[in-house]
């Protein structure tokens, strides 16, 4: 394997000489159009979760400048994202299909943003079996059918990791190509940077990685050092003025989230599930067994990829000592690197056994990661903020008056407070109490409005607000349930 050959006519085809430049073309425009189907149909289907009216309480474009620019510096990530969104919902609302609609269109621009960052670095064949990834994966999928910052996120994750890959690989011999891809690089990492800090972590990966592979190229080395010495200096003084007014809480409950399940989650946006992620292992293993640890470590993408990986989770386990910021979710940053990984196993495959074992991995994995995706379309799996205000707007008598509501009531108000001004909210604080099976009769029969518990929760929750079932009625949802009084 010596003489391995990465060029486009090279050993490295998993499709024959007949795979010509327009046809690749082709078959990459076609992946991005299955790519974009998934990512807009049914996008307004689910109610919008409590993550993502956050997002449009702190986006609102009726806050005056001032009060948004409080609420983002009080929130813990960076104000790209919305910054963005607010200029979204002036021109185009705040309904469900508006909030996500940027996602959305970021979740599209990755995939083809994935296939022209790594450029010559994969051949054609796998630079198309990488936009056929993309398009099917759960995790990009789902965030960019999510008014949140995930699916941006991982737009310049893709970017990142591309150029970062060229860089390394010196991919297109000259000064020009190196500088370019550092100037691409440095943009994209502040982007990435004041859009999450796990951009920022990642991104410090990149240079890490792009030090580590050219630390006995001096012109590389150099422009990598300098690379990262202006994303530090333009972010820093960011974090440090955010870190004046940052509401550090709001990130405590990392801190109790079992490590398990953060990987258990990653492995769901990464594969979906536990089948994807055996064929990828099996896959590795026989890979291994037939070429040696040596030679597959050495696999150019593999190798750059794998460094990647490796600090990014090493930054943030570190971080996570002073503050938390290990999550499932946080980690959408390694996709790119997985996938190119993944396409580079299919080519190497092709190489070791023949053209037909990379086309049935490829094919296989393809499969297994597609099953969840497409599963998920028509679930329920948000808490159904949209369809219980339904059913308190509609609710005879409810007009005005007061409803108790567990939790923040401003997530409620969301729903109810242009159209129900004179309805009030009164909150139960999270772990409060309160007795309300002695209220008062009322023209409203709503006793409590809960979003975000689940079922077998709720027994304990109705023994701290003084109800009791025999003398109730729940209509439930996912994860939310109004409880009203029964009637005599």
């Amino acid at each position: 394997m010596a003489a391995r050959d990465n060029s486009e006519g090279g050993v490295w085809r998993l499709v024959g000489t007949g795979l010509s430049y327009n046809a690749h073309w082709l078959a990459v425009g076609a992946a991005v159009l299955l790519g974009t189907a998934l990512r807009i149909h049914h996008l307004a289907y689910e109610s919008l979760w409590t993550d993502e009216i956050f997002s449009l309480l702190t986006t609102d474009p009726a806050l005056p400048l001032r009060e948004f620019w409080y609420r983002v510096i009080a929130d813990t990530h960076p104000p790209l994202y919305y910054l963005a969104l607010r200029w979204w919902s002036a021109a185009f609302g705040q309904s469900e299909a508006a909030a996500r609609a940027p996602s959305a269109l970021f979740g599209c621009l990755t995939i083809w943003a994935a296939v022209m960052s790594i450029g010559p670095a994969l051949p054609r064949p796998s630079r198309l079996a990488l936009a056929l990834l993309y398009a099917v994966s759960p995790g990009a999928i789902w965030y960019a059918q999510e008014a949140r910052s995930y699916s941006l996120l991982l737009l310049f994750a893709a970017v990142l990791t591309g150029w970062g890959v060229r860089f390394i690989r010196n991919a297109g011999a000259g000064g020009r190509s190196t500088q370019r891809a550092m100037r691409v690089l440095v943009a994209a990492a502040l982007l990435a940077s004041f859009t999450h800090y796990f951009g920022f972590l990642f991104s410090v990966a990149i240079f890490s990685a792009c030090l580590a592979f050219t630390r006995r190229d001096r012109e590389r080395g150099m422009l990598s050092a300098l690379g990262a010495l202006i994303v530090i200096g333009c972010f820093v003084p960011w974090m440090a003025y955010h870190a004046l007014f940052m509401d550090a809480e709001r990130v405590e409950w990392v801190r109790t989230f079992p490590l398990g399940d953060s990987a258990s989650w990653f492995g769901g946006i990464a594969f979906g599930g536990t089948p994807a992620l055996a064929a990828f292992a099996i896959a590795a293993g026989m890979l291994i067994i037939k070429l040696g640890w040596r030679e597959v470590g050495s696999l150019p993408v593999t190798s750059s990829c794998l460094l990647i990986c490796g600090v990014t989770i090493l930054m943030s386990f570190v971080t996570s000592l002073h503050t938390p910021v290990l999550t499932g979710r946080n980690l959408i940053v390694l996709l790119p690197a997985i996938y190119l990984v993944a396409a580079e196993l299919a080519s190497a495959l092709a190489f070791a056994w023949g053209r037909l074992a990379g086309f049935t991995y490829l094919a296989v994995q393809l499969a297994l990661i597609a099953q969840p995706s497409f599963a998920h379309f028509g679930d329920h799996t948000k808490e159904q903020w949209r369809e219980s205000a339904q059913f308190v707007l509609h609710t005879p008598g409810c007009t005005a008056g007061t409803i108790s509501v567990y939790g923040e009531a401003q997530y409620y108000l969301f729903y109810t407070g242009k159209l129900r001004p004179h309805l009030q909210l009164r909150e139960i604080p999270e772990g409060g109490t309160a007795d309300l099976g002695h209220e008062p009769i009322s023209s409203c029969p709503i006793l409590l409005w809960i979003v975000g518990i689940p079922e077998w929760d709720l027994d304990g929750l109705f023994a701290t607000v003084g109800l009791d079932r025999s003398e109730i009625e729940i209509t439930g949802w996912y994860e939310a349930y109004v409880v009203l009084a029964k009637k005599s």
